[in-house]
């Protein structure tokens, strides 16, 4: 009787172990598959964030490049249609042909297009990485710098041709006459010449005195024609062309090597 009882509890001991075993394997279990649900949760948190930043960077990217390019594009038509305004009253070919466009026109062409210009500078200001902001303020320095010498070089030859009208008209002898001498003469300084700064002063003060008494020419055209050359003019015109050129240059190397479309 004694074995019987003993056999009996060891039974139920064996399957109350097997029971509880059971049941710590399935919470075990439990906690493991949980877990390992979380760390697969996490992991896939982790790579649409690390999506969404690249996303975000990429968008951001192509946003500044965007913004660029329009701005590169508004210097280009500007710096294009101020020449062709110096080009109109210069008489000389752009891209191989004359310019068929009258006068008011180009001028009105350049203004659109600097008001556009202008757009374009404060979104590019804005949105360029710090790093380019120099080099996007200069371009815009020296596009402006050029087209205010083209428009004073326009402006400069149109005082010329009418100062040569009078002269013709009026006579040799005449205040025009006179004064087209002094503003023309051989000595009057050119940027080849070893010209001084006594020498530029004193032809100044001969062609101001005799351009005052040529009432026909505005204040502006007497001023401009008493103050440099027209070969100077046209030098300063050609060497902020050049100065332009090099400052859109800049911008697209440093916007291709900052933004990582550089193809080299």
């Amino acid at each position: 009787m004694d074995n019987d009882i003993a056999i009996a509890l060891i039974g139920a001991i064996g399957v109350g172990g097997t029971i509880v075993g059971t049941f710590a394997g399935t919470v075990l279990g439990a906690r493991i598959q949980a877990r390992g649900g979380h760390d697969q949760a996490q992991a896939a948190r982790d790579a649409a964030t690390t999506i969404a930043t690249a996303t975000a960077r990429q968008a951001m990217i192509e946003r500044r490049w965007a913004t660029l390019a329009e701005y590169l594009r508004a210097a280009a038509a500007l710096h294009e249609s101020a020449n062709r305004l110096y080009a109109l009253s210069a008489n000389v070919r752009v891209a191989g042909s004359l310019i068929t466009v009258d006068g008011p026109t180009l001028e009105a062409d350049v203004e659109e297009r600097r008001h556009a210009f202008l757009y374009a500078y404060a979104e590019a200001e804005l949105g360029a990485p710090a790093e380019m902001r120099p080099l996007v303020s200069d371009l815009k320095d020296r596009t402006f710098f050029h087209v205010e010498q083209s428009i004073r070089g326009r402006d400069l030859i149109s005082a010329h041709t009418a100062l040569r009208g009078l002269a013709a008209t009026q006579g040799r002898n005449s205040p025009a006459g006179r004064a087209h001498r002094a503003v023309t003469t051989p000595s009057a300084p050119h940027p080849v010449d070893d010209t001084t700064h006594e020498d530029l002063a004193r032809w100044r003060t001969e062609a101001a005195r005799a351009l005052e008494d040529v009432r026909e020419l505005t204040f502006e055209q007497r001023h401009l024609l008493a103050y440099l050359p027209d070969e100077d003019q046209t030098l300063i015109v050609i060497e902020a062309g050049d100065r332009y050129a090099e400052a859109w240059d800049a911008l697209v190397t440093a916007a291709r090597q900052t933004l990582g479309t550089d193809p080299t």
